[in-house]
């Protein structure tokens, strides 16, 4: 009865070896980033961009306010319009 108990517990570790035990995963920034295949659109203020574009979720469209906001000013508009914080907001052309 103790040899089928080893060899049980002995095929059951191998199993668990084989599948890698438990995986531990990178804790997700908390904050949304904007991908790095949507960059281009975003400038920057000190490039001479001067309209801020937003995106309220990550499946919604950019769109690009004709107000004119100020300096450091985008990202507090972009969650105004979108009545929560925005996916993304940035400077561009």
């Amino acid at each position: 009865m103790k040899m089928k108990t080893l060899l049980a517990s002995l095929a059951f570790g191998s199993l668990l070896m084989a599948c890698g035990g438990m995986e531990t995963e990178a804790p997700m920034p908390e904050t949304p980033s904007i991908t790095t295949s949507e960059q281009p659109l975003c400038e920057g203020w000190d490039d001479g961009a001067r309209r801020c574009s937003i995106k309220c979720t990550s499946t919604s469209t950019w769109l690009t306010l004709t107000d004119n906001v100020p300096k450091g000013g985008c990202q507090d508009r972009a969650n105004h319009y979108c009545g929560r914080t925005a996916y993304g907001a940035c400077w561009s052309f």
